[in-house]
């Protein structure tokens, strides 16, 4: 049975209708409880509109929307693809999150951006919640850990420094490892709202490997967070996201070290794993802590945006010129 409103699951042909509609048949707890969910997670509800639209919008969105919400949007007749064009006119519909946070900008969404939301932040297999937190509380939570926080030094110094830090809060208790460490993994910002939804997934040896499985398959991460860091490639992301429009995700997760490969079973022939490294057999092995952003400023002042390569030429240009000029000044003139 679904768990979602009536009016959520309405047939492709009325989907489009006003969200009056939707409202007839949502009851007022529903869009109480989703506003409570919003107010209470803005930064969380940011990052899952944020990662999904940058998962839809890429080009493998057909192998990397995973979960997909197939409740609020069926396939396409005749076809039985994801419904691809209905999910990104929800997400455009979608104002920033701030502007959401009241009950009169809830009920002025259209019925499918409603349905959307509330499959993103009330799902009941929804696993995580995502909280905003300092630098100063990571660091002491990491201490608390364990965790070698040598790394700390190299993150606050200039464009290592994480633009945001969000804490996962898992809506189930967990079993502590018995042997764990803290490592770091780089990912895509397409490939990030799979992970926050089903956790890090070995992709060795299908489709969706994108970086070579030297060592084995598995999981890999790295106890060095340069290493992890040069792994995150920024990607332009939802216009409307309060931490800017183009992104690089770095994940902090607990690795159990029972579940990491040693060396000679992880390789084949001379290959080794580095000492950074560590190669994990399972998802069970790896859950997540933490999600760091990197982000570019949402309105950079062009005036400022000078590219040193343009420079250059720029003034190489005026020394030739210059340099002509004095040459004219210097010929010999005849009357």
């Amino acid at each position: 049975r679904s768990h979602f409103p009536r009016a959520i699951l309405l047939s492709k042909p009325v989907r489009g209708c006003i969200s009056a509609v939707a409202l007839a048949f949502m009851s007022m707890n529903s869009l109480q409880e989703l506003l409570a969910e919003m107010m209470a997670y803005p930064d969380g509800t940011d990052l899952l509109i944020t990662a999904f639209y940058t998962a839809v919008d890429h080009f493998r969105r057909g192998s990397i929307c995973t979960p997909f919400p197939s409740e609020v949007f069926p396939p396409v007749t005749n076809t039985g693809n994801k419904d691809f064009p209905a999910v990104k006119r929800a997400l455009d519909a979608l104002p920033p999150v701030h502007v959401l946070l009241s009950d009169e900008a809830l009920a002025r969404l259209p019925s499918p951006a409603l349905g959307l939301l509330q499959w993103l932040l009330l799902n009941p297999t929804r696993q995580r919640r995502f909280a905003r937190m300092s630098l100063e509380d990571l660091i002491r939570q990491l201490r608390e850990r364990g965790g070698d926080l040598a790394w700390l030094q190299q993150a606050l110094a200039g464009q290592k420094a994480p633009s945001y830090i969000l804490q996962v809060q898992n809506t189930s208790a967990q079993a502590p490892f018995t042997s764990s460490a803290i490592a770091y993994h780089g990912t895509r910002m397409e490939n990030l709202h799979s992970i926050i939804h089903t956790g890090l997934r070995s992709m060795s040896g299908t489709r969706l490997q994108r970086n070579g499985a030297n060592f084995g398959p598995g999981i890999y991460l790295s106890t060095r967070y340069d290493t992890a860091l040069s792994f995150c490639e920024p990607y332009a992301t939802w216009h409307r996201s309060r931490f800017g429009t183009k992104q690089r995700a770095l994940l902090v997760c607990e690795v159990d070290m029972e579940k990491c490969k040693h060396v000679e079973e992880a390789g084949s022939g001379d290959a080794q794993i580095p000492e950074t490294y560590l190669l994990v057999s399972s998802s069970e092995g790896v859950r997540l802590l933490y999600v760091l952003l990197y982000c570019d400023a949402r309105h950079p002042p062009r005036s400022f945006r000078i590219n040193p390569c343009t420079l250059i030429v720029v003034l190489y240009i005026v020394f030739l010129v210059g340099k002509a000029l004095i040459a004219m000044f210097k010929r010999p003139r005849y009357y």
